[in-house]
């Protein structure tokens, strides 16, 4: 735990504190709004899966003999929508907010990319985006996962919308004004939550402990109807029974797992440390007390302090007692992060795009099914006999009057008597040429209420439609549904702010990340920077929302309108830059690049001639620049050599001085008037003059010991032997050799 953690430790015990965050998720799980959202999201998905009729319309249909059919077009429609994210996905950069020029930082950036990669997070998120578009919520944890590796794994995970609760007071978009979020995790197997809670080891928890039997409370059905989860989970009757049978592996328990927000006192004041004094320090109440200590012990002023509040982030888990209670993984931030479709005001709820669908997607199918029956029961051409009267046998021609392939025998004059016809074609009814109208709205109204036209869904069969207009109905479909990819890129700067406290605080330790430049891609450590020190601020920015149904193919239309215009001016590193937004895949990319990079393409001619004039004007530039340089420097030793000169000159006048005053001062006198010996200038000049002579003697003594000794030096030599002709040593010359 924290220190943050530790100074918000309330003084409650364990009990209240369950208690307080029992009532929290029971009033939120189970109050009205989200238990109607819970059932009408279940609906959703079962539309979006293809059961679009309940159980009542199957048993009437039934019972009326009639087929249930379903055509299943509401699928179509979120895969439309959901493939729009897929085609165009976002990424996040984080931009430093700091004085100057603001450029990217390409390590955060770089980490958060490689964070996302390592655990499919794009992935995930589309996940989330579908179940938005489908029930209004998508929900996912951004964590690190030390289970598999112990320095911690990133993780981005995809959580069912379903097991979700939220603060029931929440409105705004992504519920960004949400005090907790929890998560109900039901069927975990029992040693799953004892390795996640193991809880304190001279105490350790019992294995009913673990199971929040009292969230399945909320759920319960009316009127006496037994709960849909009774009988899967673990409890405290199997855990009371003698029956050793059943193992570990058959026990599950619920789990839930609680993350909010709570404001405690805080104290601000200038960090004593700065000497600046533009750093505020926050304190809490322990750390407040001890501050103010310590100015009292030494008796000085203590500087002014400001009460205020903090949030602080907490988490818990909660079984039947109270299991586990700490900070959150993201000091600030819930892990799990939510993406909102369209809120219904009065209900105080989300809800995605099959809501609207669900009337057309379900009296489509009863006027399909309706149709077939009419279809299936005018073929029989009902009519009203006497019994005996009319068929020859009256068993066979009910069977077989409703049957255009065979004949029904009729008695003798049934047809007008005797000089009636003697045969007639059976009567055929008219079918009602209303129903096939009503299907067909039906039908059509699942793109009115939507918006997502037969454009979008490439099922637009017009044959003179230009493809201008088709491009344009297209991107108007995106424009009616901007909000959902508004809502997603919201959620993606949050998830940013989540990220970089991850990396910042978690992942720099020294593990290789993936830069990828211009030339190559590139492996660096990430380790803590300056700016990672938790105190500088970014700007998380996230990519336009698309405007086409594939951006990447607008913005190369685009680029091919200019660059018959502008390509012959670019160099190769722009055309690096601009093969980034081409359709052409990924490997195809990179082959084209590294064909540029090693010289595939020719240069032009006028650009190099372009580039040496430029190069020749900066080389005049730098040797005009190195000559005055070295003119200056001759000039300025120079004068330096002038000044040490002068210098010099004026210590040896001023030494002469000295000497010549020395020379002709008096001679000092004692108290009888008498002049002290050694004293006065002649004295003193006498001693100087006797010293030089000696020094001159000295210095003739000198040279004529040099002398010889270069005289014996130059002399010729000769070497000496001895008996056997070796060599002994050598000796000057004689006079004789």
């Amino acid at each position: 735990m924290s220190d943050a953690a530790a100074k918000t430790e309330q003084p409650s015990s364990g009990e209240a504190i369950f208690k307080r965050l029992q009532g929290w998720v029971k009033a939120d799980y189970g109050s009205e709004p989200q238990t109607h959202w819970r059932k009408e999201a279940r609906e959703d998905f079962d539309f979006e899966a293809g059961e679009q009729l309940s159980q009542d319309d199957r048993n009437i249909l039934k019972e009326a003999g009639r087929p249930i059919v379903i055509f299943n077009r509401v699928g179509a429609y979120i895969d439309n929508v959901a493939g729009q994210e897929i085609a165009n996905r976002q990424e996040v950069q984080f931009l430093p907010r700091t004085q100057g020029a603001v450029k990217v930082n390409e390590l955060l950036t770089s980490a958060a990319k490689w964070f996302r990669q390592q655990c499919d997070a794009e992935d995930e998120e589309s996940d989330a985006f579908r179940d938005m578009v489908v029930c209004g919520m998508g929900w996912t944890e951004t964590r690190l996962d030390y289970e598999d590796n112990p320095k911690g794994d990133p993780l981005v995970d995809h959580t069912d919308p379903l097991s979700m609760g939220w603060d029931r007071d929440a409105k705004k978009r992504n519920l960004r004004d949400a005090r907790r979020v929890f998560q109900i995790k039901r069927d975990v197997p029992i040693e799953e939550a004892r390795a996640l809670c193991p809880g304190d080891p001279a105490r350790p928890f019992e294995d009913s402990d673990y199971h929040a039997s009292w969230v399945d409370d909320i759920d319960a059905k009316p009127e006496g109807e037994p709960h849909e989860n009774d009988g899967r989970f673990y409890n405290k009757e199997n855990l009371a029974s003698d029956d050793d049978s059943s193992s570990d592996d058959d026990k599950t328990v619920t789990l839930v797992r609680i993350q909010w927000w709570e404001r405690v006192p805080a104290w601000l004041t200038v960090d004593p440390a700065d000497p600046t004094g533009q750093n505020i320090k926050t304190m809490f109440d322990d750390e407040y007390r001890e501050f103010a200590q310590r100015y009292k012990l030494a008796n000085a002023p203590m500087p002014r302090v400001v009460k205020t509040t903090r949030k602080v982030y907490r988490q818990a888990y909660l079984g039947s007692v109270l299991l586990e209670i700490g900070d959150t993984p993201c000091n600030g931030h819930f892990s799990f992060k939510c993406m909102t479709a369209k809120r219904d005001r009065n209900k105080n709820t989300f809800y995605g795009l099959v809501r609207a669908m669900k009337d057309p997607a379900r009296w489509a199918n009863k006027w399909m099914s309706q149709t077939m029956h009419i279809m299936n029961t005018t073929a029989k051409g009902g009519i009203a006999v006497e019994k005996g009267q009319f068929f020859h046998n009256d068993a066979q021609g009910e069977d077989s009057w409703a049957r255009q392939d065979e004949i029904t025998w009729l008695k003798t004059g049934a047809l007008s008597g005797a000089n009636g016809p003697k045969f007639i074609p059976k009567p055929t009814s008219q079918f009602p040429q209303s129903s096939f109208e009503m299907m067909n709205f039906a039908v059509g109204s699942l793109g009115a209420v939507t918006g997502i036209n037969l454009e979008a869904l490439g099922m637009q069969q017009s044959v003179g439609q230009a493809a201008s207009l088709d491009l344009q109905r297209k991107q108007a479909v995106l424009t009616i549904l901007q909000p959902l990819f508004d809502s997603l890129r919201r959620y993606r700067k949050d998830q940013g702010r989540v990220l970089m406290y991850l990396i910042e605080h978690y992942l720099a330790d020294g593990r290789l990340i993936k830069i990828e430049g211009q030339d190559q891609a590139q492996y660096v450590p990430l380790i803590r920077q300056e700016a990672f020190t938790g105190n500088s601020e970014y700007d998380i920015i996230v990519d336009e929302a698309p405007t086409s149904a594939n951006q990447k193919e607008l913005t190369w239309s685009l680029l091919q309108q200019l660059l018959p215009v502008i390509g012959k001016m670019l160099p190769p590193q722009t055309w690096l830059a601009l093969l980034k937004y081409s359709p052409l895949p990924t490997s195809a990319q990179q082959d084209i690049a590294q064909s540029i990079q090693q010289g595939g393409q020719q240069p032009d001619p006028e650009q190099q001639k372009r580039d040496a004039e430029l190069q020749l004007e900066k080389d005049k530039a730098a040797h005009k620049m190195a000559s005055d340089k070295a003119a200056s420097d001759a000039k300025i030793q120079q004068m330096r050599d002038e000044s040490a000169a002068k210098i010099q000159i004026d210590r040896e006048h001023a030494h002469n001085q000295i000497v010549l005053k020395a020379l002709t001062a008096p001679p000092t006198v004692d108290a009888e008037g008498k002049p002290v010996q050694g004293s006065g200038g002649g004295e003193a000049a006498a001693a100087i003059m006797g010293l030089m002579q000696q020094m001159r003697q000295e210095q003739a003594e000198m040279q004529r010991t040099m002398g010889q000794l270069a005289q014996a030096l130059t002399a010729p030599k000769q070497l000496v032997r001895d008996a056997n002709g070796d060599i002994i040593g050598i000796q000057p010359m004689s006079g004789n050799a």
